[in-house]
């Protein structure tokens, strides 16, 4: 019984002496000496900031919208699209008028926006990935005729499907819808700063982006008979810093090219031909997997380069096929049948002379034991086995002339359609 007696006494003496410690001093007391302090109590005495600070159900609050830009962030990748910016909001709050003769002269007043109500502005087409409040948390301006001005800094991400038809030089258009997700139009009406609803001041390019424009529009949302939930429509259009991309894909491939073409002006006497086709097809195959890793795996169009090294890659191996083959006719020992000689000799004594591009040396390719085989006598003058020669490899020429016009001139139609520019 002492115990419980002496243990009552300790904790009501202790809770004497925290009451008294907690006690400010009369030299302290600001709710006397502090015009601010007694306002911004008489201000607060009795508000509720989860209901709309107005003094009539049916009256509007208008809040009053301008962005001012300060970073944005795309990933192609993901196609996520965030913006970082100084939200600036105005509207009126009917419960923080006061009269400034009445507190010192006092007209304008910071409070911490937890403590007044505040517009929530959600973004619609918000990713949704990432958690984001349209609760604000910053220090508002109040002025004495209730004005309310708070510039949060708010990061936006928002999904935005990319257009890569044009990539490695392409241009997007991000969009981003903000509104009331519950109150109508009739409730809050958001609009924008009559003058500069968007400020690019401050702005500064992110990483493989610049900012082309801005541009901003207000749509009504008309849901039913008086009944609105009106959006803020946000369209931002940037284009890629090409320079990197361009560098590692468009340049290969215009090399690549070259290689192909080349090959076909050499001999086919020399494999050098063949390993050339050879590393420019391999050359295609590098690319396209380089191409992989920098576009989206998911995107709604493709690419038109990667087309053109399709294409691309086609002619090469039919180049290789096309190599193939005159390496075979180089070896042919059989006399040339009276149709390619004809058209051989049409070709070269017209006007077809002039795309004559190649002219292939047709030195040492006649086999005296292939023409035995076929039944070519083997005692055959060495005019005959020239004559015999010299009729395939005038057709190979003029196949390898054919074939090297037909890919020069594809080459440039895919040019035209299907290299990006910037």
């Amino acid at each position: 019984m002492d115990c419980r007696l002496i243990t009552g006494i300790l904790y009501l003496l202790l809770h004497v002496l925290l009451v008294i410690a907690d006690t400010c001093p009369p030299d302290r007391d600001q709710e006397v000496l502090h015009d601010e302090g007694k306002l911004h109590k008489d201000l607060l005495c009795a508000y509720h900031s989860d209901y709309r600070p107005v003094k009539d159900h049916k009256t509007t609050i208008t809040v009053k919208i301008r962005f001012d830009l300060k970073y944005i962030n795309f990933d192609a990748l993901e196609e996520t699209f965030t913006v970082h910016s100084w939200v600036a909001m105005m509207w009126k709050d009917e419960f923080l008028s006061w009269t400034p003769s009445n507190y010192g002269g006092i007209e304008e007043l910071q409070i911490e926006s937890h403590e007044i109500w505040t517009p929530r502005m959600a973004l619609f087409n918000a990713d949704a990935t990432l958690y984001q409040s349209d609760t604000i948390y910053t220090t508002c301006l109040v002025t004495q005729d209730g004005t309310v001005t708070c510039v949060p800094h708010i990061a936006h991400s928002g999904v935005c499907r990319s257009s890569l038809r044009s990539w490695p030089y392409d241009s997007q258009n991000c969009t981003l819808y903000f509104g009331s997700w519950m109150h109508t139009g009739e409730q809050v009406n958001y609009t924008f700063y009559k003058s500069q609803p968007v400020s690019t001041t401050d702005y500064q390019d992110g990483p493989g982006w610049k900012l082309l424009n801005v541009a901003n529009e207000r749509l009504s949302g008309k849901y039913r008979e008086n009944t609105t939930y009106p959006m803020l429509k946000y369209t931002f259009v940037m284009k890629r810093e090409a320079a990197g991309p361009a560098a590692i894909v468009v340049a290969p491939a215009i090399v690549i090219v070259l290689l192909t073409l080349t090959s076909l002006l050499l001999d086919i006497k020399d494999n050098i031909r063949l390993m050339l086709a050879c590393f420019s097809l391999f050359g295609h195959f590098t690319i396209l997997s380089q191409v992989a890793f920098e576009i989206p795996k998911h995107s709604s169009d493709t690419p038109i380069v990667l087309l053109f090294l399709r294409d691309s890659m086609i002619i090469t191996l039919m180049a290789i096929l096309v190599t193939l083959f005159l390496m075979f006719l180089r070896r042919r020992v059989v006399p040339a049948p009276t149709w390619v000689i004809s058209i051989t000799r049409l070709v070269s004594n017209g006007p077809g002379r002039y795309v004559m591009f190649t002219e292939f040396d047709p030195s040492d390719t006649s086999d005296k034991k292939g023409l035995a085989e076929v039944g070519t006598s083997t005692e055959a003058s060495d005019e005959d086995r020239s004559r015999i020669t010299g009729d395939w490899m005038q057709f190979a020429t003029l196949l390898n002339s054919f074939a090297f016009a037909i890919s020069v001139l594809i080459y440039l139609i895919l040019i035209f359609a299907y290299i990006p520019y910037d």
